[in-house]
């Protein structure tokens, strides 16, 4: 039996761009390549983001300390230090000190994971070109 012929390549979904696209994705290497790059330009690291060493020693010793029994599910181990009810960008914005374990909720990992999710859709391809 012969093998089934391969899918023909097609032009890369970037705008202006002459590449042809990877086998089954929608952009060529250098399209995805350069996207990252400038997503991770854009978002900076995580001490750019906020989450320095200040962060780890006051807000999630605080939250973990005082919740050690998830918020949620209350059966698992609080193991992430969750922003709740207001976000991290939002207790900035609003001047408000976000480090203070009293902006925050201990969380098991799959609770936490849950509510990622749930409350802020869309993830890292959000704003993605393809």
């Amino acid at each position: 039996m012969a093998p089934l012929p391969s899918r023909p390549s097609q032009p890369c979904k970037t705008p202006g761009c002459p590449n042809m696209a990877r086998p089954g994705k929608p952009t060529c290497t250098q399209c995805r390549t350069r996207y990252n790059r400038d997503l991770r330009q854009r978002r900076g690291n995580r001490d750019q983001q906020g989450y320095s060493t200040g962060h780890r020693q006051r807000f999630r010793t605080g939250v973990l300390t005082r919740d050690r029994i998830c918020t949620l599910c209350k059966k698992a181990t609080a193991t992430e230090a969750d922003h709740h009810p207001l976000d991290r960008k939002t207790l900035v914005k609003m001047g408000l000190d976000p480090d203070d374990p009293e902006h925050g909720r201990g969380l098991c990992q799959s609770c936490h994971n849950s509510e990622t999710a749930r409350l802020q859709p869309g993830g890292w391809w959000k704003g993605a070109p393809w």
